[in-house]
């Protein structure tokens, strides 16, 4: 039985390896700092994998709880593509103190939620530095594993560059063999080309190193390295590269679709399969509340009263599905998705739908998960009159977890060793019918990898009605495609369903950006959605909004050597 990796932050404190932030991220004052004599070269590599949750020990509360920069990308693309609402208890609640303009599109560069993803890419690729520093000075005959860690942290930095280029379009770039001196005289570029040549070039040294099988689940091993390159050509549109890399990964054997989508929702472990590459979170570590996915902490369902009928108690019901999203698991006669008409009109309890809607969306009178004391309540809604009534329901852990979550009733609510996926099996798969579609090569077998993943949907358990479990709990209805689809039709049906399979899981904006169709969609979502959603009236996405601006505070701690984005 593989032993699970756990990225134990109680580890990171006695080591006392994190740095201090000291005027810019880039200039890092070191406290106790350890010498190759002293340290366990593992240790380090354990505090690289660590910045993955983007929690750090600076002494600043905030560092704590990265609930406004989370992981997981939900408030800077879930809420900036349509497929969700900042959600909370009203417009002026914004943790970061930004957040609500995120939603709106009105960014600014002294945005602290922008600060914070910068910030927290910055530490990981310290964390990536300071362990490469170290292992390279180290022989490979007291270090056996030196060649397999090196090529974990070549995975683990060309993840976090990765970060940088979606977010901020972006990167100040150094690495391991960079003077120390000159690191905060780098200036950040914006070629594109540049960028992605040094992702790249880390993820083809990874796997030149890495092995095809990690004996410890979570560590980073070769088809993850390959899952990442992929993900990297797509982004560029290599699409046989994309195709080639996405093979390796698919031949190995070892990833696969799980049966039961509600509990790869719900059940920690049951995804261990789908999951190529995962943040790892763990309870009973003996950290107060356990290394919990913090980063959603608040988009748990809310509980007034702290009635114990309800699942988890006092949530702040953040990150909530739109109106649009909703609509768009209606479905035709047929089984498929209505392109055109989805949102003409919202979802009636007489339509049909995609069975995948009540498995990742939350909607009042349906069964929230195992929870038999009663279905989803109106109250559960901090704010509904601006949100609505549609909860986030996808990778929020079981209610019934059988001691998997640290208090299920209690802080830190609806939390536990539920891991949260970087890359799923589904998303590779996704993104090679993508390339078979883009590049005309073989349409029809693009299509049929889409139709695996509609197929498991058809085939999982659906979601019943809780006052009769013998009956479905909406009119649920999924079917393949035709494989005969024009390419343009099949573009069409893989951008759907990348919607559809992996909403909320922090890919939709991004998707729209590298697919040049972010600003006509999100201004013609905005034209529809504010007249459901006033405070959406005077929002609209402009060109340069596509990106994150560069934190203001970043610019100035360079000395102007960082540059702007234009527009901002």
């Amino acid at each position: 039985m593989k032993t699970k990796f756990k990225i134990i932050f109680t580890l990171m404190i006695s080591m006392q390896l994190l740095s201090c932030v000291n005027d810019g991220d880039l200039d890092v004052k070191e406290n106790y700092v350890l010498s190759a004599d002293n340290i366990d070269p593992e240790q380090l590599v354990i505090a690289a994998y660590s910045a993955l949750d983007y929690r750090y020990n600076t002494g600043d509360f905030r560092d704590l709880w990265p609930f406004d920069h989370a992981p997981s990308n939900w408030a800077t693309s879930d809420i900036r593509c349509g497929d969700a609402y900042k959600g909370g208890g009203g417009t002026g609640d914004n943790p970061g103190g930004g957040m609500h303009q995120l939603e709106t599109h009105d960014l600014f560069p002294s945005s602290e939620n922008a600060y914070n993803v910068w910030r927290a890419i910055y530490f990981g690729i310290k964390r990536v530095d300071s362990a490469l520093r170290t292992i390279n000075t180290i022989d490979e005959a007291k270090f056996p594993n030196k060649k397999e860690r090196i090529g974990e942290l070549k995975v683990i930095r060309a993840h976090f560059y990765f970060e940088a280029i979606k977010n901020f379009g972006s990167i100040v770039w150094y690495d391991e063999n960079t003077p120390a001196a000159e690191i905060n005289k780098i200036p950040n570029s914006f070629d594109f080309n540049f960028m992605w040549s040094k992702v790249e070039g880390d993820l083809n040294d990874a796997i030149a190193l890495l092995p095809d099988t990690q004996t410890e689940l979570g560590r980073v091993s070769k088809e993850v390295a390959y899952a990442y390159l992929c993900k990297a050509q797509v982004f560029q549109k290599k699409w046989p590269e994309a195709i080639v890399s996405a093979n390796y990964v698919i031949n190995s054997g070892k990833y696969g679709l799980v049966t039961d989508i509600e509990k790869l929702y719900s059940i920690p472990g049951y995804g261990n399969r789908e999951n190529i590459f995962a943040v790892q979170y763990s309870i009973n570590d003996g950290s107060q509340y356990g290394n919990l996915n913090f980063g959603n902490l608040l988009n748990a369902p809310d509980s007034p009263g702290d009635d114990t009928k309800n699942p988890y108690l006092n949530g702040d019901d953040f990150d909530k599905a739109s109106q649009n999203l909703v609509n768009a698991f209606k479905v035709g006669a047929d089984g498929l998705p209505l392109f055109d008409s989805y949102n003409n009109a919202n979802v009636t309890p007489t339509d049909l739908v995609d069975p995948r809607l009540d498995h990742e969306i939350g909607r009042t009178g349906i069964t929230w998960k195992d929870w038999a004391a009663r279905p989803q309540q109106p109250d559960w809604n901090r704010d509904p009159a601006t949100y609505g009534s549609f909860l986030v329901k996808k990778n929020v852990i079981s209610p019934n977890s059988n001691g998997l979550a640290s208090n299920p009733t209690g802080f830190p609510w609806a939390l536990g060793n539920l891991d949260f996926p970087i890359i799923k099996y589904s998303d590779l798969l996704l993104w090679k019918a993508e390339a078979l579609i883009e590049s005309g090569t073989n349409v029809s077998a693009g299509v049929a990898l889409i139709n695996e993943i509609r197929n498991r949907a058809k085939n999982s358990p659906y979601v019943k009605d809780f006052n009769n479990p013998s009956q479905n709990a909406a009119n649920y209805l999924i079917n393949p495609y035709p494989l005969s689809l024009s390419q343009d039709a099949a573009r069409k049906a893989l951008r759907m369903e990348r919607r559809l399979e992996l909403a909320n899981e922090g890919h939709g904006f991004y998707d729209l950006v590298r697919w040049g169709i972010a600003e006509s969609y999100v201004n013609n979502y905005i034209q529809v959605e504010k007249t459901r959603r006033t405070y959406l009236q005077s929002a609209s996405l402009q060109s340069h909004e596509q990106y994150l601006p560069i934190p203001q505070i970043e610019i100035d701690a360079s000395s102007g050597v960082y540059k702007q984005r234009i527009g901002y």
